[in-house]
């Protein structure tokens, strides 16, 4: 349904629950959290269908700065609505995003308890800027999301609710 729907970037809000134990999402050594199967829940707000160097160019022409290209994304190739990023060895497609916002609801347990998240903080890597940015004051911030982790996907008033998301 998605793919039929959308031709160009079109602004969505997504539903998340993404797996905390998954790779680079939390630290291991110390952290009392690991393996547990916590999960973030998170609502974003952002357009698909985009096209990453056209936007960081956009941005950097409004900053008065050079054009620059952007560098070959390390595990995957966008599909040809660029919607999704397609995993190289696996085929896998995830959900491609430019975010513009994130409302973090809290970490939850397999059992629904939430966790302080004042406690789990400590063991999240702070994500960093791409090179491709980084003498940019402003970021576009793309995100490729495991389509397992998608609850729901709201568009021109529609919600698409997903299968898959625990």
């Amino acid at each position: 349904m998605l793919t039929q729907n959308v031709k160009g970037a079109e602004m969505v809000t997504v539903e998340l629950d993404s797996d905390m134990d998954g790779k680079g999402k939390m630290r291991k050594t110390g952290n009392p959290f690991w393996g547990l199967g916590i999960v973030k829940r998170e609502t974003l707000n952002g357009v698909i269908g985009y096209i990453y160097a056209n936007s960081v160019n956009r941005l950097a022409s409004k900053e008065g700065k050079d054009e620059r290209e952007a560098k070959r994304h390390p595990w995957g190739d966008m599909d040809d609505k660029h919607l999704f990023r397609v995993h190289r060895k696996t085929d896998k497609p995830y959900l491609s995003m430019k975010v513009e916002n994130v409302t973090v609801h809290g970490f939850f347990a397999p059992d629904g308890t939430q966790i302080d998240e004042s406690a789990i903080r400590s063991f999240i890597p702070k994500k960093s800027k791409s090179s491709t940015q980084s003498d940019l004051e402003g970021e576009v911030i793309p995100r490729d999301y495991n389509m397992d982790n998608v609850r729901a996907i709201r568009m021109r008033g529609i919600e698409i609710e997903t299968v898959s998301a625990s």
